[in-house]
């Protein structure tokens, strides 16, 4: 990399066994904290540090010391740290993997260095997989899918103070996952935030928690630390929206997938609709009646769905997908319903055709 001094020593090895250390660094995350349960008065500025070969290390100045570094600290920006402490990385919320951390000092230099870039945002995101053989994890992780519900809680009490609560289902890897939301984190997730996309926002979530519950896994922010993103404007989520066609044809398991392509044709099949029960289960015509097996019994009033097919090319990769009525009702702005009653209108039945 132009600029590098070939003097400065790399993130990964560092260690409390030698005293002078010289480190390029970015500041890729910032954040203040305190422990109401052990010194409510203690203020601490955490940050995270990256070098070039995008290794990271958690990083802490003392209350103190604050005032000193904090005029001159920018996320997202290059620094020269020389003269610092090194400590054991232990506690209940790890951000970084290192097994050491880095405490300020009064002599501590951390100087801003323009000659030298490192772009990577820092962001290293978790598959479900992986949380999944992890579990009750104290290494906070990145995790990155599309929303696909969002559930607002009571407010919950947290050191005497009400603050708000949101589920979220999120989807990633063919799979979902549960992903609860506390305190001003909630805001992003209001209805009419959402609202205004025109599909379903991507999220980023910032140093999250892996929490084991009874029945499964989910993901929780922790206060003051977490952070989420919707829809951010960085080259990881460029890639995640990315999945291609292709992929999806390399893939034969059972799952939920998230893909883009481009609907090329409308496949012209008298097959397009189907009758349904209200439940939204399907009916087998029975003389008069009809049968829906999700209820267990016959049925006499049924709704119209769609069902149709749909060829979708991307990157010169084409495949045939089934559309569902959801689907299909936001593709034409009608429902299945009126789609009938619009053909009624532009193709009327002459009643002498049906005279005996």
């Amino acid at each position: 990399m132009l600029g590098m001094n070939n003097r400065v020593d790399l993130v990964e090895k560092i260690t409390p066994w030698r005293e002078s250390w010289e480190v390029h660094v970015k500041v890729v995350k910032l954040w203040y904290h305190k422990n109401p349960a052990l010194d409510p008065s203690q203020n601490l500025l955490h940050m995270v540090l990256m070098d070039e070969k995008l290794q990271k290390i958690q990083a802490t100045i003392r209350d103190q010391l604050i005032p000193k570094f904090v005029v001159s600290l920018t996320e997202g920006e290059v620094y020269l740290m020389t003269h610092f402490t090194v400590v054991p990385n232990t506690g209940l919320n790890r951000v970084a993997k290192h097994r050491f951390r880095l405490l300020f000092q009064y002599k501590t230099s951390f100087v801003s260095v323009v000659s030298v870039r490192i772009p990577h945002s820092g962001l290293c995101f978790t598959s479900i997989d992986e949380i999944n053989q992890r579990k009750d994890d104290d290494l906070l992780i990145d995790f990155v899918g599309i929303i696909t519900g969002v559930r607002k809680e009571r407010d919950v009490a947290s050191y005497g103070k009400m603050i708000k609560a949101v589920v979220l289902e999120v989807f990633s890897d063919g799979k979902k996952e549960q992903c609860n939301v506390f305190g001003n984190a909630c805001d992003l997730l209001e209805y009419d935030n959402l609202q205004k996309y025109p599909r379903s926002p991507l999220i980023v979530l910032e140093s999250f928690k892996i929490k084991a519950i009874e029945g499964g896994i989910i993901l929780q922010n922790v206060m003051n630390v977490s952070r989420l993103f919707i829809n951010p404007d960085i080259p990881e989520s460029v890639e995640f929206l990315s999945s291609n066609i292709q992929d999806l044809r390399a893939d034969n398991r059972d799952g939920h997938y998230f893909v883009i392509g481009t609907i090329k044709e409308v496949m012209d099949e008298p097959d397009w609709w189907s009758y349904s029960c209200v439940c939204g289960h399907a009916v087998v015509e029975h003389e008069d009646l009809y049968l829906c097996d999700a209820c267990g019994s016959c049925i006499e009033h049924v709704m119209v769905k769609y069902g149709i097919r749909v060829k979708i090319h991307h990157g010169g990769w084409a495949v045939l997908f089934v559309l569902f009525d959801n689907a299909v009702t936001k593709l034409f702005e009608k429902t299945c319903s009126e789609a009938f009653l619009r053909i009624e209108e532009e193709f009327p039945v002459d009643p002498n055709v049906l005279a005996v």
